[in-house]
């Protein structure tokens, strides 16, 4: 009878490890520090882009999270910026580089 009691709680103990280790390892892909690592490298291959990250937050009041350039823009000539507002919503900012002129749509979701 106490071995069948200690296996159920053993099993139940690496069952819970497992989750636990998946959960972990499930939050760490898709977390902030890799869209956050994302993002330096595209500032950092791209000086012009980054050059007006801080015109983008400031006329936003937001915080970028993310940029990349429009696919539908011809050679590279708007980047798309995901802004999250201090109120916990998402808005796509589009911004033109040759002449500094911003579209703002927002996002739905929270």
């Amino acid at each position: 009878m106490k071995r069948t009691k200690l296996a159920r709680t053993a099993t139940a103990g690496l069952l819970g490890l497992s989750v636990l280790a998946g959960s972990m390892a499930y939050a760490s892909s898709g977390s902030d520090a890799k869209s956050a690592e994302e993002l330096k490298q595209f500032l950092t291959a791209n000086p012009e882009v980054a050059a007006v990250l801080a015109e983008v937050e400031s006329k936003t009041g937001g915080k970028v999270t993310e940029a990349e350039f429009d696919d539908d823009a011809p050679a590279n000539s708007v980047v798309e910026f995901e802004i999250l507002m201090a109120d916990g919503t998402e808005q796509e900012v589009y911004y033109t580089l040759a002449d500094g002129t911003m579209t703002v749509e927002a996002d739905d979701e929270k």
